[in-house]
């Protein structure tokens, strides 16, 4: 969500552009215990990428479309999981894990459980809190 525009910078697009512009690229992944925000550009695209980067955790918009799309995204990815054999196996393990360590989490989502009134101003909430 955090890469779907910002206060200074609402266009979606641009910090993917600006990246590309400059012989980079831009990217993301999300694991147990922590997500991983990564680019590379050229030298002369560094400073504004840089910035563009920072207002991801300054003033992220949080837009309601972005927040549907993206909903769809997870609840696509978790469909395509299920049928996985890794993915079931992870999920056995999940469940059969010590209640309190982080690896029993909720590590997935889908429409059912992602599409609730006001989940914009949750996400807006959890940002502002961490």
């Amino acid at each position: 969500m955090l890469f779907m525009g910002t206060e200074k910078y609402p266009d979606e697009e641009a910090y993917s552009q600006h990246c590309s512009n400059f012989s980079g690229y831009d990217n993301a992944y999300t694991g147990l215990e922590m997500t991983n925000y990564h680019f590379e550009v050229s030298n002369e695209g560094f400073d504004k990428a840089l910035d563009m980067f920072a207002q991801f955790f300054i003033g992220p918009l949080f837009s309601k479309d972005s927040v549907d799309r993206e909903m769809n995204a997870v609840d696509s990815e978790n469909k395509k999981n299920l049928q996985s054999d890794m993915w079931r196996f992870f999920q056995i393990l999940q469940n059969e894990s010590e209640p309190t360590s982080a690896l029993n989490r909720f590590s997935t989502g889908n429409l059912e459980t992602l599409k609730k009134d006001g989940v914009v101003e949750a996400l807006k909430e959890f940002h502002k809190k961490w």
